[in-house]
């Protein structure tokens, strides 16, 4: 095992040094970890060679932001997370100058912006960052649905609707509204395992629970290939964040159900 872990350690330092196709940075994802982060500045390079405000690189761009979430949420605490967030809050500044007037920018600016003043925020015992911040990351997030909702699986009715789950009403968190949003997400993009389990968080903390354990039922049951779009591409499988997804999905329906 430790040949192997020091042979794809080997392989990532060659393909970050040479990197030079979609495929190569795909294979840096792929491995997830700290890899991520590699293919997330893999992805950079190719933005910088690929032809300014095209299909193709807002496709590059739109990788690089879910590699660097990708790291965001596996490595909480620790210096990586927040070297992931400030590439992040720097891609912003990239992709506003390539596509101003895209639903992807308002979505990622909002998802990074977000990111940053969790980071910042952790442990204190008032959120001021988040306070601060927090009335243009829904202005964002109401843009980017008012342009396109349907970028990144329904990403901003999810993560509009996640964020009024989780804040106070005394913070302006409207759970009428977000089961609303996270209803829309799990509805149109049912092929996506985090839209059910949002879905179902919030049909829980609404007390609808026998609506939340269908939902988590169905997830849990429904094969794992339903909820990976990318069969037809290996390198981009989100394999890792369904089984995420299908445990937390597990536990929730066991605390429901006792």
């Amino acid at each position: 095992m430790q040949h192997l872990v020091g042979l794809f350690g080997f392989l990532g330092l060659m393909i970050t040094a040479q990197a030079s196709t979609l495929a190569d940075c795909d294979l840096l994802y792929s491995h997830r970890g700290s890899d991520a982060l590699k293919s997330a500045d893999c992805y950079q390079e190719l933005v910088t060679g690929s032809e300014a405000g095209s299909e193709d690189q807002k496709k590059i761009f739109v990788r690089s932001f879910v590699a660097l979430s990708a790291v965001v949420n596996d490595y909480p605490k620790t210096k990586i997370e927040r070297e992931a967030i400030d590439k992040g809050l720097a891609l912003v500044k990239e992709l506003s100058k390539n596509f101003p007037d895209s639903a992807d920018l308002p979505y990622w600016r909002a998802c990074m912006v977000s990111f940053d003043v969790f980071q910042k925020d952790r442990g204190s015992a008032i959120p001021t960052h988040t306070f601060r911040a927090i009335g243009a990351i829904q202005s964002d997030l109401r843009l980017a649905i008012q342009k396109d909702s349907s970028i990144h699986f329904f990403g901003p009715p999810r993560v509009l609707g996640i964020m009024h789950t989780q804040m106070p009403a005394i913070a302006g968190g409207d759970k009428t509204l977000a089961e609303k949003l996270l209803k829309e997400a799990y509805t149109k993009a049912p092929g996506f395992s985090m839209n059910h389990l949002s879905y179902a968080r919030i049909l829980d903390v609404n007390g609808k629970n026998d609506e939340a354990i269908k939902v988590l039922q169905k997830m849990i049951e429904t094969p794992d290939n339903f909820f990976n779009p990318y069969l037809n591409e290996p390198l981009l499988s989100l394999q890792l964040e369904i089984t995420k997804d299908k445990k937390a999905a597990a536990e929730l329906l066991k605390d429901i159900s006792e």
